[in-house]
């Protein structure tokens, strides 16, 4: 178990890195311009496709753990189900996202506090990257397709390829062809179909698996669907209610100053570098959390949570001492201005607590997820984001404090590691994990 784990680790992380150094790419290639307005707009933008698209993340997150419980019990036909069945929900909703783009966009900047100038250059970004919906979902499944089944090799190849080809078509379309916002837009969707058409080719191999069950896979049967969408439900509330976490926190940032808004937008950027590092022990939990439960694997599943919270934390210092040693060499390079840099400099060490606290919270959303259990997540979440974040947040935007506001953040960590540590905690020595 510990070989596995440490090897899934391993692969989680380097596929992770690859996502937030890429946006950190992109704010450091926006960040070239002269002016800071048009990174301003994509952070603004960015809230939106956090609704839109890490909204349903649950489709990566829920294929995880079934399929690892499906392949824990050898049921060769429930994985497949499960992968069909998630590429429907997602196409379908893809699709929807498409069709109601314009009323999307409309309804959703009205609500998004920036100035004029910020807000175009992020309905240009908007525009222009809402056409990788339908890619963007089906990626999801497929990543917690392969994920689920211990693949994460193939994962790291084809999340390389994403973002590899997003940086450089970012660098073509904003630097050289002047598209400035709208560039990185279009960057990330053709590097978001370039993904998918990867995936083709790993699942093209899965043919013969799949003819052995063919006969038996009933893909629109009611109660399978209904069960794929209770689950789908509770871990959207929790994954809307986290979005929702660090869009307010956007949104009082903004109305702070526009150089307010870019300096926390670099931040975001660490903490996500962060949090993927740490996500690469969370799903690697996930994964085999999901398999032990297969089997109805009770010890295993407590070795292998204390081994990701011990590895979870390690891998946060690691990226702490890294962060105390580098940071002012990177806020330079990510803006060319100083008054943005220099606010990068004074928020900075907020990312400490952050990580700190928040990465037990990851390691136990993994195991959580790996366990299906979704109504866990939702009322852990539902607990944190109202009583221990947004009491905070709300009195730094009174305060116009930014301080006040990364304070939020970081309680915000600690009361999910609390409530989701208690819940383990019953569940362990209650003896009630399979009740």
């Amino acid at each position: 178990m510990d070989k596995k784990f440490f090897q899934l680790t391993f692969y989680n992380i380097l596929a992770n890195l690859t996502v937030p150094l890429t946006g950190l790419a992109d704010t450091a290639i926006l960040g070239q311009l002269e002016t800071h307005t048009f990174l301003a707009g994509v952070a603004l933008s960015n809230v939106l496709f956090d609704y839109l698209f890490w909204g349903f993340s649950f489709l990566r997150m829920s294929t995880t753990g079934l399929t690892a419980q499906a392949e824990g019990n050898r049921n060769i036909t429930e994985s497949f189900q499960i992968l069909i069945r998630s590429l429907v929900l997602a196409s379908f909703v893809g699709f929807l996202l498409l069709f109601l783009k314009y009323f999307i966009g409309e309804i959703g900047f009205s609500f998004l506090q920036g100035e004029e100038e910020v807000k175009a250059s992020g309905y240009d970004y908007f525009h222009s990257r809402i056409w990788s919906a339908p890619g963007t979902l089906c990626n999801f499944v497929l990543m917690g397709w392969f994920l689920g089944r211990s693949k994460s090799g193939i994962v790291l190849a084809a999340t390389i390829l994403a973002n590899v080809s997003n940086f450089l078509l970012n660098i073509w379309f904003v630097l050289y062809l002047n598209w400035n916002a709208a560039g990185a837009g279009y960057a990330t969707t053709i590097s978001q179909y370039l993904m998918l058409l990867f995936f083709l080719i790993p699942l093209a191999k899965e043919r013969i698996r799949f003819r052995e069950v063919y006969d038996k896979i009933r893909i629109f049967s009611l109660s399978g669907f209904q069960s794929l969408l209770s689950l789908n439900s509770d871990i959207l509330v929790r994954t809307l209610l986290l979005i929702t976490t660090f869009s307010l926190f956007r949104n009082y940032s903004s109305g702070l100053g526009s150089p307010v808004l870019a300096a926390n937008a670099i931040l975001h950027q660490l903490i996500l570098v962060g949090a993927f590092w740490i996500d690469g022990a969370a799903v690697a939990t996930e994964t085999i959390a999901g398999t032990l439960k297969g089997n109805r694997d009770f010890e295993g599943l407590k070795r292998i949570l204390k081994l990701g919270i011990i590895s979870g934390f390690a891998i946060s210092l690691i990226f702490c001492f890294l962060f105390l040693g580098f940071s002012e060499r990177m806020f330079a390079v990510f803006s060319k201005s100083k008054q943005v840099a220099v606010l990068a400099q004074e928020y900075g060490y907020w990312i400490i607590p952050v990580l700190l606290l928040g990465s037990t919270a990851f390691i136990f959303d993994g195991f959580f997820l790996g366990m299906s259990e979704g109504k866990t997540l939702r009322n852990c979440m539902i607990v944190s984001s109202i009583v221990f974040f947004l009491p905070i947040a709300y009195w730094g935007k009174l305060e116009a404090s930014n301080h006040i506001l990364w304070l939020s953040l970081a309680t915000y960590m600690f009361g999910r590691t609390l409530t989701l540590g208690v819940i383990a905690y019953k569940k362990f020595f209650l003896r009630k994990m399979f009740n």
